[in-house]
Order: C-alpha cells, then structure tokens, then sequence
C-alpha cells in the first residue's frame, strides 16, 4: 500500500517571482509517495525526567536531578505525552515499524531487546564494555603540548558543565527508563548502534525514516544510529518538527532558536521535514 505526504524544507537557493534574499527562504514543501512497509519510526532517547517515578539523586532533589534544568524536562515531557504518544500508536496500529533507539542499558530491561539482537551483538557489546579504558596516552611529541591541552579542556569542561555536580548527577542513569507512554511493544525494534540498525533496516526493506526524540541537534543527528550515520548509508532521514527539542540558553528560550535551527540543518543537509499531525493523517486516508 502506498502512502502520499508533503515533506518539507527551507530552500538556499533562488524561488521563482520572488527577490533573492535571506527573507525568501520560506519553509516550502514537495510530494512524495513511499511504500508503508519502506518507513520507519526512529524514536531517540526517551527518557522519564518528570515522571513520578523518575530519576532522582536524593542528594541533589528533583530539579538539580534533570538534565539542563526543570524547563527542558517538562518541555520534553509535554512533547512526549501530547505529540509522539499520539503519532506513534496511531502508526503502529497502520504497521509501520517503531524502533526505539537508545543506550543499551536502557534497552536490555525489554524482551523485545532479544528479538532485536542477535548473540554476537550481545556479546560483542559485552566485550566492549568490559574492555574500555578510560584516559589516553601522553604524547609528548605532540603539539600543542598534551599538559596544556588537557588542562585547557578540563577547565572549559568544568566552566560549562559543573564536573562536581555532573558526576554527582549521574547517579541518575541507573534509574531512566523509556516512559510508559511510549515503552516498547510487541513487534517494536530496540536500536543500540549503526550496524544493528541497518541489518534490521535492510531485512525488512525500510530506507524512509522519520525521527523523534532528543535532543534534536546531538543525539538525533550524532549519535550512532542518528540522522547523519544513516544519512550517509543512503537512507532518507526525515524530522518531525513538533517531536523534537534540544536544551536551550537565556538568549535561546523565548524562540526555541537552537531547536529551529537545528531542524533547519537536518532540512539543509540530510532530509525533509514534517509536522505529527500532518505524518498521521497521512496514513489515516489510506
């Protein structure tokens, strides 16, 4: 069965009848038509801050708990109850495939994590595990000189991210789990890395692929089974706008401008982009 949408895109590039100038390039939109069975629905670190039963470090409280702050974890909540929830049953319920792309210590909880792996990769993933060592070799040849460097980057590290409060906030990751609303069901696909999502990807003959999750210009586009990884395998990498939000800044906040822009680089580099309701109805006309 085949499914018609209207993906979109802000061009770079002359429009016909109107001035070349940065104030033409307006989100515009081209049709395509796809095979149901080719699509699949990448959703990208779900995580429960703002849940009741959701991480907390009693030593720091709720709010010094999250992330990048109480606002970024309610605005991800909200998107994750009011906008993925809602498309993504309804997709699951017209067959498209859900994959749950995640670390695989959030994952492994889940039998659909047996389904979704194969032996080797269990072990594979064990052995790398147990074999990484942290810290790097001085190389005193290098320059600039690797004490400078190092002692440069360990202060910037710090002036950004506080490395006594993250360390002591990263007690938390042993309690996130996917939120309820969006855990894994039958016949849903649990993706840990690259590899394993493109054997799954190319078994079952899926290369358009809708992305949702967090935080929209890290994890969805760098992580190893994000937007520019498939993108560069061939697959088409598309965002849903309203299902997508990255931490934001004082100058920031107001707009969401990191988000926006973010989405406008994957529209840029790597594929189209659309909005939930309009993916949903998409498929309810068929």
């Amino acid at each position: 069965m085949d499914v018609t949408m209207d993906l979109e895109f802000t061009p770079r590039s002359p429009r016909p009848g109107v001035p070349y100038s940065e104030a033409s390039f307006v989100r515009s939109s081209s049709r395509f038509t796809f095979r149901c069975e080719e699509i699949g629905i990448a959703l990208v670190d779900l995580w429960n801050f703002g849940w009741e039963d959701g991480p907390v470090v009693d030593s720091l409280g709720w709010e010094l708990s999250t992330e990048r702050g109480i606002s970024h974890a309610l605005r991800k909540k909200e998107i994750i109850q009011n906008k993925i929830t809602p498309v993504v049953r309804s997709l699951r319920q017209q067959g498209i495939q859900i994959f749950h792309c995640n670390h695989p210590m959030f994952l492994n909880q889940y039998p659909q994590w047996y389904v979704s792996t194969t032996e080797e990769e269990r072990a594979r993933l064990n052995a790398l595990q147990d074999s990484r060592v942290a810290g790097m070799e001085e190389n005193s040849a290098s320059f600039p000189e690797f004490e400078w460097r190092e002692d440069w980057k360990a202060k910037h590290r710090d002036d950004v991210f506080n490395v006594r409060w993250m360390n002591e906030q990263g007690r938390v990751y042993d309690q996130i789990k996917i939120p309820i609303e969006v855990e894994p069901q039958d016949g849903d696909l649990l993706i840990y890395s690259k590899e394993q999502f493109e054997r799954l990807l190319r078994s079952r003959g899926i290369r358009v692929l809708f992305y949702m999750g967090f935080e929209t210009d890290e994890c969805v586009i760098n992580s190893s089974y994000g937007i520019r990884n498939m993108h560069s395998h061939g697959y088409m990498t598309n965002i849903v706008r309203d299902c997508t939000t990255t931490y934001e800044s004082a100058e920031t906040v107001k707009g969401l401008w990191r988000t926006k822009v973010a989405i406008e680089q994957i529209e840029k580099l790597w594929g189209y982009s659309i909005l939930s309701d309009d993916l949903r109805q998409s498929f309810e006309q068929l």
